[in-house]
């Protein structure tokens, strides 16, 4: 019997149309630096990839200028470091120094507000209860000290939607100077959206999460703010990247993400269709109380995420459930792969307002573009037997 993956929001299969582009891209060894036919064809495919991921954000590309608006890196935690690390460190930014993010954002944000904290910044950390932003609080903090806030689109472990033309209206009501970044990793070709309905001026996606290859991210970035000069680079040398990302370009992994994202976007209603059945189908379920006794939804209070549930089980650890339905060719997750092995229960979920203990006993299930409903029912059957067999704490 094929195995189940359903894990999707940790990284994503491979599909086709990336692989293909890769293969290409492969035979193509110019350096898309260089002036000769070889480096020509190779910035060829770095050029039409970048066409393709803008065009998927809703950014029409007339000009090689446009172009610069999109910004490769290596990962997506890297496009988040430049996003947030760049702006506190532009030259031409205001004398401001605070900068606004949810407790519940990934670590590659946490992590990044804690270094730059400790270089004198002031981080004002909104809470996420029930999994929705306290927009109370961001209008209680937001001011004209205020440089920059960075809100995920949506929550990689609990799948909630966060309200980012509202968070960047406020933060823009309170200092038009500041900027607005999204880490968009867990929506981008998961959520209907546009770079301009979201009102945000930096934007963080990632190839793995859509179909693409590991190690390619990419930040968005709009004309006023290359305009206005306020993103420095982080990485320094021959000033590839219009400068803001010096490296040689990785042009299979760009290959690979530009195909992904073409292929993702073509086939995103039919995607968002069988992904919002599918957990329908799981949340009628395991709310049956005659087959799941215990099991609790950690379901956010607002809008979610159509590829993302939590589920709480009874007593169970996660990682003891995790290991049963392996054994079964099914596969989830306890939360984040970015932080699974730290020893630490998810702060996401103690965030959301879950103890210590049942944070220990949360799996969740992350759809992709492969999955079927007759995966769902094989978890079901497979969940409700673990159920039965495996020892309580």
């Amino acid at each position: 019997m094929e195995a189940i993956y359903f894990d999707n929001s940790a990284t994503t299969p491979l599909c086709p149309e990336a692989r293909a582009a890769m293969l290409v891209a492969m035979d193509c060894y110019g350096n898309p630096s260089s002036l000769h036919t070889l480096g020509v064809e190779a910035e060829k495919i770095v050029s039409d990839s970048r066409r393709a991921i803008l065009s998927a954000l809703g950014v029409r590309c007339v000009t090689k200028i446009d172009e610069r608006q999109l910004i490769f890196t290596g990962s997506g935690t890297e496009a988040d470091n430049l996003a947030l690390t760049g702006t506190a460190t532009a030259k031409n930014f205001p004398a401001g120094k605070k900068i606004i993010v949810s407790n519940s954002e990934h670590a590659a944000i946490l992590e990044t507000v804690k270094a730059l904290e400790a270089r004198g910044f002031e981080i004002v950390r909104i809470a996420t209860k029930n999994g929705i932003p306290d927009y109370e609080q961001i209008e209680a903090a937001a001011d004209r000290n205020t440089i920059l806030a960075s809100f995920m689109l949506v929550n990689n472990e609990i799948g909630a939607v966060y309200d980012i033309p509202r968070i960047s209206r406020i933060v823009k009501a309170a200092n038009p100077d500041a900027l607005m970044h999204t880490d968009c990793v867990q929506g981008f070709l998961k959520r209907r959206f546009t770079v301009k309905s979201l009102g945000a001026d930096m934007v963080t996606i990632s190839a793995h999460k859509i179909g693409g290859p590991k190690g390619m991210g990419a930040l968005y970035i709009t004309p006023d703010v290359i305009k206005t000069k306020k993103l420095s680079p982080i990485i320094w040398g021959g000033g590839q990247e219009s400068g803001r990302r010096s490296g040689t370009e990785n042009v299979i992994g760009i290959a690979g993400f530009g195909a992904a994202a073409k292929a993702g976007f073509a086939r995103l209603s039919e995607t968002l269709e069988r992904e919002s059945a599918i957990r329908a189908h799981l949340i009628e379920a395991l709310s049956d109380e005659s087959r799941f006794a215990g099991v609790k939804l950690n379901l956010p209070a607002g809008e979610a995420a159509a590829h993302i549930l939590n589920i709480r089980l009874p007593n169970i650890k996660s990682e003891v459930m995790l290991h049963d339905l392996s054994k079964a060719g099914i596969y989830v997750s306890s939360g984040s792969a970015c932080s699974s092995n730290t020893g630490h229960g998810s702060y996401v979920l103690k965030a959301f307002g879950l103890t210590d203990k049942e944070a220990d006993c949360s799996i969740r299930v992350s759809l992709g573009a492969q999955n079927t409903m007759e995966e769902a029912d094989r978890f079901l059957d497979a969940l409700e037997n673990s159920l039965k067999t495996l020892v309580r704490i």
